[in-house]
C-alpha cells in the first residue's frame, strides 16, 4: 500500500530531505509490552566488520542456509563452507551482508532513524510471521527469528538499520530522472512494433515412409549411443513420518483450548476495505476532482483524463486499517460502499478514494478454530517424536545396525522397492506408490551402492528419511532386437520432420511469388495472424522467442522458417512494423519507468563502491571455515 502511494507521488519524494526523514530513534522499545527484550553480547564472534556494523557468524550461517536450500535438495546433503565457497555460495552470502552493512552505516552516518511504530508495522506485516488465518503470531515470530540465530532485540534493531536504508535507497533510486535523449532513442528501438502472419507445417501430417531392416541396422548402429536402458536400483528407505507418529498421538481438549487462549487477540480478522485512490499534489486539482466525480463520472476514466494515472496507478486492492496511512484512516472507514472521500491531505498529497467494497470484523471463535489447532497440535507432536528419535537412529547407524533392524527396534516403517528408476518407476514400468518423494529419489541416485545415506528431510518436511542402496543396475547398450521399435519410430520422425522442412520451403518460395493468403487456401493450411508486439512484450504464446528475435532482426514482408521443434516447421511473413514510441501515454510510462529502474540500480551499484572505499571492511575467514 504505501509502495503505491509512494510511486503515486514521484514528484514529491526527490524533495524531501534525508537528515529530516522520519522521526528520532526511541530508546524504550516494547513490541508486545509483556517483557523485556533479550540482551545482545558485545562478544559475539564476528565473520566481517563494515565500518561500526560487526556481521555475526549466526547472521551469514542463516543467509548461506537459506541460499544454498536448493542445492542442498538437490544433493541430499548440506553443502559445507569448503564446497560452498567452490561454488561461489560463500561469496554471495557475504557480498549481501556486506553491501547491506555498507548501507547501514551510510544511514547511520547521515542520521537517519526509524520510530518504534514503523518498526513494529514492518515486523507485523512481515508474511512470514503470519498465521493459516493470516494473522500476525508472535509465537511463529519468535520461533523462525530464533531458529535464525536471532535475538529478538537484535532482530528488532535489524529491522530499524533495514528500514533507514531503505529510505535512502528509495531517495536514492526515485531522484533519478531519465534523461530525454535516452528515452527516444531507447523507447524508439524497444517500442517499434511488429505483426505477423503464420502458419504451422506439422510433421506428423506428413507421410512416413517403410524401413527396410538394413536401413533400420544402419539408423541403429550409427546412434548406438541413444539406445541405452535406462539406471535401475534396488532400495530400503527408513521414514521417519510425522503424519504417521501424529496418527498415534493424541491432543486434548485442554490443550487446544490453551493454544486458542494464547493466539486469542491475532484472532481477529479486521474490517478491510477495497480501495481507488486518486492521488495529485495540488489541493485545486483535487478539488476540481473532486467535484466532477460528484456528478457521477467514472473514477477510473477521471483518474486517467484529469491526473494521468492509469488502472495500476490508482487500485489499492483489499485495505485494512493498519496498512493505510493515518491522516487517511477516519476518512476512509466512515464512507459507505460505493462512496468516495472528500480530499483528504497526507504526507504524499491530497487523496480522494473510492470504497468499491467492505469486509466486516470477524473475531474467531473456538468453534471456528478448534479442529485446525487440534490438527495443527498432532503433526508437531509428530514431528517432535520424529526429531526426539533422530539421535537414535543416528547412534544405530554408526554403530552398524541395519535399516530393517532399526526399524523393528524402534517399530518404524522400512519401504523396499526392487530395480526402481529415478522418476519412481518400477522395471515392469508401473509407478511404486512408495517411492514418489521427490527428495528421497534425489537423494538414492545420489548415493553408491550399500552406502547409507544421510537422514534428509522428506517432502513438505514432515518427516526423515534415511536410504540404502542395495544393488545398482547400471544402463546398458540395448541390442537390435530391444531397440526395434524405437529405433523405427525414430527414423519415422526423423524423415517426416524432413519432408515438413522441404515442404516449408517450397511454400516459402511460393508465398514470395504470390501471397500468404493464396498459398494457405491452396494447400488448406490453417493462416494465424499476431497482433502487433514489441520487443519488451513479445507475444511468446504463439511465437517462439528465437523466432521473434529473427523477426525483430528483418525487413517487411520477408518470409521466415523457424523449426519449433522435430514436430512442428513455421512459417511467418512480417505483415506490418509500426513506429510506436508516443503513441501510448501508459507503455511509455512503464518502459520509463522499467529503464529508470535498471539505471538506478546501476548507480546503486556505484555508489557501493563508493562506500567500500569510504568504510573499512575487515573479512574473518577463519570464522567462515569454522561454520558448519
Amino acid at each position: 500500500m504505501l509502495n503505491k502511494l509512494r510511486n503515486s507521488s514521484k514528484s514529491y519524494i526527490p524533495k524531501i530531505v534525508l537528515g529530516t526523514l522520519m522521526t528520532l530513534l526511541i530508546l524504550s522499545f516494547a513490541i508486545w509490552g509483556t517483557e523485556d527484550l533479550i540482551g545482545v553480547s558485545k562478544q559475539q564472534t564476528t565473520v566481517a566488520t563494515v565500518g561500526k556494523i560487526d556481521v555475526s557468524s549466526k547472521e551469514f550461517l542463516s543467509l548461506y542456509t537459506r541460499q544454498t536450500e536448493e542445492i542442498r535438495k538437490l544433493l541430499g546433503s548440506s553443502l559445507d563452507i569448503k564446497r560452498g565457497r567452490e561454488f561461489g555460495y560463500v561469496d554471495r552470502a557475504l557480498s549481501s551482508l556486506v553491501n547491506r552493512a555498507l548501507f547501514n552505516n551510510q544511514a547511520s552516518d547521515l542520521g537517519l532513524s526509524v520510530s518504534d511504530l514503523n518498526v513494529k508495522d514492518r515486523i507485523v506485516k512481515d508474511e512470514s510471521f503470519k498465521d493459516d488465518l493470516g494473522q500476525f503470531s508472535e509465537l511463529i515470530f519468535r520461533q523462525l527469528i530464533s531458529e535464525s540465530g536471532y535475538t529478538e532485540d537484535r532482530y528488532v534493531e535489524g529491522t530499524r538499520q533495514d528500514l533507514a536504508r531503505d529510505q535512502m535507497v528509495e531517495t536514492l533510486r526515485s531522484s533519478f530522472i531519465l534523461p530525454e535523449i535516452i528515452s527516444k532513442n531507447i523507447g524508439s528501438y524497444n517500442l517499434e512494433e511488429r505483426s505477423v502472419n503464420y502458419f504451422v507445417v506439422k510433421a506428423s501430417d506428413q507421410k512416413a515412409k517403410n524401413y527396410t531392416d538394413l536401413e533400420i541396422n544402419e539408423y541403429f548402429e550409427k546412434n548406438k549411443a541413444d539406445f541405452k536402458t535406462k539406471e535401475f536400483r534396488d532400495v530400503e528407505t527408513l521414514l521417519l513420518d510425522a503424519k504417521k507418529f501424529a496418527e498415534n498421538t493424541t491432543v486434548t481438549d485442554d490443550e487446544v483450548q490453551i493454544l486458542y487462549e494464547e493466539r486469542k487477540e491475532s484472532l481477529i480478522k479486521p474490517e478491510r476495505r477495497y480501495l481507488k485512490q486518486i492521488l495529485v499534489q495540488e489541493e485545486d486539482l483535487a478539488n476540481k476532482i473532486f467535484l466532477k466525480l460528484e456528478k457521477g463520472t467514472n473514477f477510473s476514466d477521471t483518474a486517467k483524463e484529469l491526473a494521468s494515472l492509469d488502472e495500476s496507478d490508482i487500485d489499492l486492492g483489499w485495505n485494512t486499517k493498519t496498512e493505510l496511512p493515518e491522516e487517511v484512516i477516519e476518512g476512509v472507514f466512515n464512507v459507505k460502499k460505493n462512496k468516495i472521500t472528500k480530499p483528504i491531505q497526507s504526507s504524499f498529497g491530497w487523496h480522494i478514494f473510492l470504497v468499491l467494497d467492505i469486509e466486516a470484523r470477524k473475531e474467531f471463535t473456538y468453534e471456528d478454530v478448534k479442529n485446525k489447532f487440534r490438527n495443527e497440535l498432532l503433526i508437531e507432536k509428530g514431528k517432535e517424536a520424529v526429531f526426539d528419535l533422530q539421535d537414535e537412529v543416528e547412534d544405530s547407524l554408526a554403530g552398524g545396525e541395519s535399516l530393517l533392524e532399526i526399524s523393528q527396534k524402534l517399530e518404524v516403517k522400512l519401504i523396499e522397492a526392487k530395480k526402481i528408476d529415478n522418476e519412481g518407476i518400477n522395471f515392469d514400468g508401473k509407478k511404486n506408490l512408495e517411492f514418489q518423494d521427490a527428495r528421497i529419489l534425489r537423494a538414492v541416485f545420489n548415493q553408491k551402492e550399500n552406502e547409507e545415506g544421510n537422514l534428509i528431510d522428506i517432502d513438505d518436511d514432515n518427516g526423515l528419511a534415511v536410504s540404502i542402496v542395495k544393488k545398482i543396475y547400471p544402463p546398458r547398450q540395448m541390442s537390435i532386437e530391444e531397440a526395434r521399435p524405437i529405433v523405427i519410430s525414430k527414423l519415422k520422425e526423423v524423415g517426416q520432420f524432413q519432408k515438413a522442412l522441404e515442404f516449408a520451403k517450397k511454400l516459402k518460395s511460393e508465398i514470395e511469388s504470390s501471397s500468404i493468403e493464396n498459398v494457405t487456401n491452396k494447400y488448406n493450411l490453417e493462416l494465424k495472424g499476431v497482433a502487433p508486439f514489441n520487443r519488451i512484450r513479445p507475444d511468446d504464446s504463439e511465437l517462439p522467442l528465437p523466432l521473434i528475435d529473427k523477426i525483430f532482426a528483418s525487413k517487411l514482408s520477408d518470409v521466415l522458417i523457424h523449426n519449433r521443434s522435430d514436430q512442428e516447421v513455421i512459417v511467418s511473413q512480417i505483415e506490418e512494423i509500426i513506429n510506436a514510441y508516443g503513441k501510448d501515454k501508459s507503455d511509455m510510462k512503464a518502459f520509463n519507468k522499467r529503464i529508470e529502474d535498471d539505471m538506478s540500480v546501476d548507480l546503486l551499484s556505484q555508489f557501493s563502491e563508493v562506500l567500500r572505499k569510504k568504510y573499512k571492511i575487515s573479512i574473518n575467514d577463519d570464522v567462515i571455515d569454522q561454520l558448519n
